[in-house]
């Protein structure tokens, strides 16, 4: 079960999750290219640095998606959705990104059902008193 989320709460769960993500855009062949990077506040925008298979990638297909591993056994995931471009920063090429929605993640196990009897998953808003 996915949650919408505010993307103004992003930065919030950032001070729990840290700041290294993986960024993950999509290659001219439909496959997923995947990145570790550090990604920082700026304002309403997250910036990050930008390989040159991530700008590529991104100048064709601006949607992207980033994933914060669970900090603690058995927690949350944070799964962002966002529009990137690239710009120029102050150390080279990064990405800007407008983060659309996000959610917290993590697979339901037997003790801790879904609230949707239909879902497998456990998910909860970014912001949620539960997570």
């Amino acid at each position: 079960m996915s949650i919408g989320v505010e993307p103004a709460d992003i930065g919030k769960q950032m001070e729990q999750f840290g700041t290294a993500a993986y960024v993950l855009t999509v290659r001219d062949d439909a496959t997923p290219h995947i990145a570790h990077l550090d990604i920082r506040l700026d304002g309403d925008m997250l910036r990050c640095g930008a390989s040159r298979s991530a700008a590529a990638n991104v100048a064709q297909r601006p949607t992207i998606s980033l994933l914060w591993p669970p900090f603690e056994p058995g927690g949350y995931s944070m799964i962002v959705d966002a529009e990137a471009r690239t710009v120029d920063g102050a150390d080279g090429l990064e990405l800007e990104l407008r983060p659309t929605s996000g959610v917290l993640h993590r697979p339901a196990t037997p003790a801790t059902p879904a609230a949707n009897p239909n879902c497998s998953s456990d998910c909860a808003p970014l912001g949620s008193p539960d997570a």
